[in-house]
């Protein structure tokens, strides 16, 4: 004998109900499986024979509020249909329909529904399904077992809820791998130089990303924009972090590297996908910076208080736009003291409710009022929050400070 307590909430009387004898639900007991499997979905477990008299379902009906639909099956379980309560309820409270098939037994009632076996893969239904998924219209659907006996019965309402929750999991999953990737902060010092990166994606997962890598006597780094945001531009962050982490620097020239990644996003995405990025190798003993300005442009100089742009190489087209590549690189001088800015396009591309971009401007203001790289990226994220207010941040946001300072900090 199964109990349940209900709730007020739904029109019942607090208190513990029997399934005594008399009621026509009965309930399939609970199985204990593993995996993305089609049983994980199911929201009733109930059914009755397809004898039982509607009158008797009914009331069950009412007495259990929270059951969405029952199975009807045969005298050995295996599946006829089902009864869906809200267009049961609807049929059998209709006063003519009422007197006709009141003593009647449900089996005349009993909708079709689709059967699957239960231990489909949740994933194989959903692509089954999605074209009643499109309708936007709650279906019903039986699973069984190897007998051919009801097993539950699931609804498309939850089929999405738990397809949303795997989503979900997923997303915070690809959130932490992508953190190790492109962390939220992070810096590197040497005696002569220190870098200083950061990011803010707009969604749990985006496509921007920096690194560095120790070479000997300096490093090599870069700040890359994905074009895209989301799962899939995180997708391309992954492999250019991979691939920049195995490329050797120290053999190897940069124009081999912005070949072979150039090479792969085209052939992966035939120009729908790319990137635009600043690469650049740092000699810390002569100060010498060579960048390599792969269709960005976001690079200005910060010297003694004033701020400059360099004039970049302005030829150099994004990775993965197109099949050929020039990769050409412009050499900076830096002195002590200097400051190489790089950021992403979502920083000054960033709007407000009245339509504006944050712009380079208020960007020059917060690099100008401080050389401490934690305190400018707390007065940055600050700013353009209070910029953008209730606007929603449009773009992932990410910048990269280079300074030097052979003579001490």
């Amino acid at each position: 004998m199964q109990e349940y307590t209900l709730s007020r909430d739904h029109g019942v009387d607090l208190g513990v109900m029997n399934l005594s004898s008399g009621n026509v639900f009965k309930e399939r007991k609970e199985v204990k499986i593993s995996g993305e499997l089609a049983l994980r979905l199911v929201s009733s477990r109930f059914y009755v024979k397809k004898g039982s008299k509607a009158s008797d379902v009914l009331r069950d009906f009412q007495r259990h509020p929270f059951v969405p639909a029952v199975g009807v099956v045969d005298e050995e379980e295996r599946v006829v249909g089902v009864l869906v309560r809200e267009k049961f309820l609807g049929f059998m409270t209709q006063p003519f329909l009422q007197d006709v098939y009141y003593h009647r037994s449900v089996e005349s009632l009993v909708q079709k529904a689709s059967v699957y076996f239960y231990q489909t893969h949740i994933y194989s239904l959903a692509e089954e399904l999605s074209h009643v998924l499109d309708t936007r219209e709650e279906s019903f659907f039986v699973l069984r077992d190897e007998k051919d006996r009801f097993m539950g019965i699931f609804s498309t309402t939850d089929l999405l809820i738990y397809l949303s929750k795997i989503m979900q999991k997923d997303i915070r999953s690809a959130h932490e791998v992508q953190q190790n990737l492109v962390p939220a902060e992070h810096i590197y010092s040497r005696p002569m130089f220190h870098l200083f990166g950061a990011s803010q994606a707009a969604k749990e997962v985006g496509g921007d990303f920096y690194a560095w890598k120790e070479m000997e006597k300096g490093v090599v780094f870069t700040l890359c924009d994905v074009s895209g945001k989301g799962p899939s531009a995180s997708l391309i962050t992954t492999s250019l972090s991979g691939m920049f982490q195995a490329f050797d620097f120290s053999h190897k020239p940069m124009q081999e590297f912005l070949f072979l990644l150039n090479r792969y996003l085209f052939s992966a995405f035939h120009g729908e996908k790319y990137l635009t990025g600043i690469f650049g190798i740092f000699r810390e003993d002569t100060g010498v910076c060579m960048l390599w300005d792969m269709g960005h442009g976001h690079v200005f100089l910060k010297r003694k208080g004033m701020l400059t742009k360099p004039q970049l190489l302005d030829d150099n087209v994004p990775l993965g736009l197109f099949e050929s590549l020039t990769g050409k690189h412009h050499r900076i001088q830096l002195h002590d003291g200097d400051m190489l800015v790089v950021f992403s396009d979502g920083l000054v591309e960033q709007k407000n409710t009245a339509g504006e971009f944050y712009g380079e401007k208020r960007l020059y203001r917060i690099v100008k009022g401080t050389t401490n790289p934690r305190l400018m990226k707390d007065a940055l994220w600050a700013d353009v929050k209070n910029f953008r207010g209730k606007y929603p941040q449009s773009d992932d946001i990410s910048f990269l400070l280079l300074q030097y300072h052979p003579q001490g900090e």
